[in-house]
């Protein structure tokens, strides 16, 4: 658990993680797993399945290593975990091609998200919604 994407204090009540192959056809399974796990509805819920396939998207893209999704529920908010084992971050957006705005995208929905690199390799993108 990424002590930085909650906030201080904040106990998670349940945590639920599932492995992804690197592989497109997968991003569907990680929408449907986010639907089922997080206590949403209505736009919040829509918000949190589009930004969940926005990272597990970047991640079976660009990392093309195996992916762990995780979710994690506090009285308070919603988080979302995607860790692959890529060392690189995701290429910036090029004005010249479709595609990339992602991560701009998650920053803008999201009520805090960012990207930490582990000192062992890979790195996990995360995002919180408020409940």
């Amino acid at each position: 658990m990424l002590a930085a994407a909650l906030p201080h204090g904040e106990p998670v009540e349940r945590e639920a993680s599932l492995v992804l192959p690197p592989q497109p056809a997968h991003v569907r399974r990680a929408r449907r797993f986010v639907r089922d796990e997080a206590p949403l509805a209505g736009d919040r819920l829509d918000v949190l399945v589009l930004l969940t396939s926005e990272l597990v998207t970047n991640a079976v893209i660009h990392a093309r290593t195996q992916v762990e999704l995780t979710v994690a529920v506090t009285a308070r908010s919603v988080l979302v975990m995607v860790h692959d084992l890529h060392a690189g971050p995701a290429p910036a957006p090029d004005e010249g091609r479709e595609g990339g705005w992602g991560l701009g995208l998650v920053a803008a929905l999201a009520a805090a998200a960012g990207t930490d690199r582990h000192p062992d390799g890979g790195k996990t993108a995360w995002f919180r919604l408020a409940r």
